[in-house]
């Protein structure tokens, strides 16, 4: 497995994480099992929900517009493999 694809796969992994986190925070606030800020449960779980939308966008993000684009010729995939790296950066 080339350096690139280790970075890909590696990334995905904490974006599933992340959007598995914020999903299982969000499901423990609708059943209760955390507390809801000052009481207010629907308030709450919106905001939970909108992390949850988020990271899932943060996903979509990554695959349309680095992981599609890596490997390819010209100014596109140049670029790619620079967000990639720089996606990188703050685990090294």
């Amino acid at each position: 497995m080339d350096d690139t694809q280790a970075i890909v796969d590696f990334l995905r992994d904490k974006y599933r994480h992340h959007i598995e986190t914020c999903e299982s925070i969000h499901n423990a606030v609708i059943t209760g099992r955390i507390p809801a800020f000052d009481g207010d449960r629907r308030t709450h779980a919106d905001i939970t929900l909108q992390s949850v939308h988020e990271a899932q966008s943060m996903l979509e993000l990554f695959e349309t517009t680095i992981v599609a684009h890596l490997g390819t010729a010209g100014p596109m995939g140049a670029i790619a493999e620079q967000q990639l790296h720089i996606l990188a950066r703050p685990f090294l």
